[in-house]
């Protein structure tokens, strides 16, 4: 069994209150070199909404059964209260994955995900799959001006994959429950073909590999 769980911030912020309207006008979190500007108050975005450690959240839940070959046998949604485990940055994780000499069942766990991560993966670029990944980066400040003054690329670990492939997975059952149950309310955003000028610079940029 595998889960996707995502906090459920609709249970703290009711439609039409004063926090939905202020959520709705900042349309999404900012980052900045140095710091976020919150959608939603800190409050919630760095606690009770924050999927933290040993200690009870409310979310909503996309679960599957699967096999070893990371092929879906059942998909349910639910609301839940969940209790995790361990609060791990993608490196901490991957340690753990690489790690010979740990095998308590959190990386085991993790094991387990990643195995049906990279066959999930292969699947979706066997079957015509886009890869259009940035790299992230860091900037480094400068102490008195406030300043950047370099920046870093993030290494991606295959942690990163690993958790990028269930939100995908998360994101398609989502999609299709909604077309099966609320058809007529399911949106599909298709872009139309681009002009024939959109390509002159890869034209261009081809033809002098030649």
């Amino acid at each position: 069994e595998v889960g996707v769980h995502t906090a459920d911030v609709s249970h703290f912020i009711r439609p039409g209150n004063a926090l939905d309207q202020e959520s709705a006008n900042r349309g999404t979190t900012v980052y900045l070199c140095d710091r976020r500007i919150d959608m939603v108050p800190d409050l919630l975005s760095s606690n009770l909404c924050s999927l933290r450690s040993n200690v009870d959240r409310l979310a909503f839940s996309c679960i599957w059964e699967m096999n070893h070959n990371a092929e879906i046998l059942n998909t349910r949604f639910t609301k839940s209260v969940i209790n995790s485990k361990a609060s791990l940055t993608y490196a901490e994780a991957q340690m753990r994955i690489d790690s010979i000499s740990m095998n308590d069942e959190i990386t085991m766990s993790l094991r387990g995900l990643n195995k049906l991560a990279k066959i999930l993966k292969k699947r979706r670029i066997d079957n015509g799959a886009l890869t259009l990944s940035s790299p992230e980066v860091r900037f480094h400040i400068d102490s008195e001006t406030h300043d950047p003054i370099d920046l870093q690329t993030k290494e991606l670990k295959e942690t990163n994959s690993m958790v990028e492939e269930f939100m995908l997975l998360a994101n398609i059952s989502v999609a299709q429950k909604i077309y099966d149950e609320f058809s007529e309310y399911a949106l599909l955003r298709k872009h139309p073909a681009p002009p024939p000028a959109n390509y002159d610079i890869l034209v261009k940029a081809a033809r002098s590999e030649e």
